[in-house]
């Protein structure tokens, strides 16, 4: 059976086939893995992959799975083919980053021109005697920003451009 799945909005392909109850054998690129689990109860489960065990737990809700993993976590959304497709898509447009209501720009971080990452703050704006960081939502070029430190803006005036 082949499956794609999708991590950090990267795909990826991997083939899953059935040995014996329990045993696997999962080929992703040029690797071939081995893995056998043991279900301890309904949200445990041991996995042995190429004779190393791991302990997994997993929780799900009607949006996501969490999987707990050596003392990491990891959450897997669950969503359709359009949904990913059309994350992707939205990430790649140019995107204006409006504020909801009137401040002050307190600090610029970034200039026109800059890479910035998703997640990235760009600037601080002061709201309501409260300082937020406006983050960019996608990795792209800041392509506009017109406001310096100082400035007051108006609420739904564009803050910056990614594209």
């Amino acid at each position: 059976m082949n499956i794609s799945l999708w991590f950090s909005s990267k795909e990826f392909k991997l083939s899953l086939s059935r040995k014996e109850e329990n045993n696997f054998r999962i080929k992703l690129k040029d690797k071939t893995i081995h893995l056998a689990c043991e279900f301890v109860n309904d949200h445990e489960i041991l996995l042995n992959v190429d004779g190393k065990i791991h302990n997994a737990i997993i929780c799900s809700n009607t949006t996501s799975h969490t999987v707990y993993l050596n003392g990491h976590s990891f959450k897997l959304e669950k969503k359709s083919a359009a949904q990913i497709l059309s994350g992707v898509r939205e990430k790649h447009a140019i995107r204006d980053i409006k504020t909801s209501m009137p401040g002050r720009i307190v600090k610029v971080l970034s200039q026109e021109g800059d890479l910035v990452e998703e997640g990235q703050a760009v600037l601080i704006l002061e709201a309501m005697k409260m300082q937020n960081e406006i983050k960019s939502p996608q990795s792209g070029t800041l392509t506009q920003l017109k406001f310096k430190s100082g400035d007051s803006v108006e609420a739904g005036v564009v803050l910056f451009t990614i594209k």
